[in-house]
């Protein structure tokens, strides 16, 4: 298939094709939720991903995040929604918890990045919390396998990396084939942010080069998934892939 090709029927999946039809000259933009005390504390992370975006994919992308708070997530172009912290998150309302429920049924992605201590777990309860009262029905969060599509939507990914070594897996919020939201507990976007100068902010716990490019990968899986969705569990992908893994 031809890539002008692969790229029209792209287009014909659920948040690219929001993309497109509400207006041609939109792009792709992350949003960060306002939420909690430390909200904005790895703002600058998306910066230096989206730049790494532009780079290496053809996905059309604004150079900055936006910022939004719950009562503003329908009135966003983004797909994309970040909560970042270490704070536990303040109780959000039922009217807050459909707005972000809307958000999220229409084609929507919610991630959580917890940069907490490793001994301090009041950010994860929090979210759990909020998630309970947006989607009641699913429960908690459940691990995320490493056959999921997460891990093959741009790149081939063995497990989920971080600026922290806290776990190897991410969790998420999952109805029938789709992820609404995951938790990663290893603070993702620490691992991507720079100063203005291009330093990196923060050292990694483990290693560094090439794990924290395997962080850019996941943050890049994580952006595809939001546009194209399960596409690479079509019947033409798995053989592809296996044969991958296997050299």
């Amino acid at each position: 298939m031809k890539r002008r090709d692969l790229m029209k029927w792209l287009l014909t999946l659920p948040a690219a094709q929001l993309l497109a039809e509400t207006d041609p000259t939109l792009q792709f933009q992350f949003c960060m939720l306002a939420l909690g005390p430390d909200w904005n504390t790895r703002e600058r992370a998306l910066v230096k991903l989206c730049f790494e975006i532009q780079k290496r994919c053809n996905i059309p992308i604004e150079n900055q995040a936006r910022s939004c708070t719950i009562n503003q997530v329908l009135d966003v172009g983004s797909p994309f929604f970040i909560v970042s912290g270490a704070q536990p998150l303040p109780e959000i309302t039922t009217h807050q918890a459909d707005l972000l429920r809307t958000a999220l049924n229409a084609g929507g992605l919610l991630l959580f990045d917890c940069f907490a201590d490793a001994n301090d777990d009041r950010f994860y309860r929090s979210a759990i919390k909020m998630m309970q009262k947006v989607f009641p029905e699913l429960g908690p969060p459940q691990k995320i396998p490493n056959d999921h599509t997460i891990f093959q939507s741009y790149y081939l990914l063995k497990e989920a990396r971080g600026r922290t070594n806290r776990t190897n897996y991410l969790e998420g919020w999952t109805r029938g084939n789709r992820t609404l939201a995951f938790f990663s507990h290893n603070d993702l976007l620490g691992a991507l942010e720079t100063d203005s100068l291009g330093n990196w902010s923060n050292n990694m716990e483990i290693g560094g080069g090439f794990r924290r490019e395997l962080c850019f990968r996941l943050a890049i899986n994580l952006t595809y998934y939001t546009l194209t969705l399960n596409y690479k569990k079509d019947r033409a992908f798995p053989p592809v892939i296996e044969r991958r893994r296997r050299q």
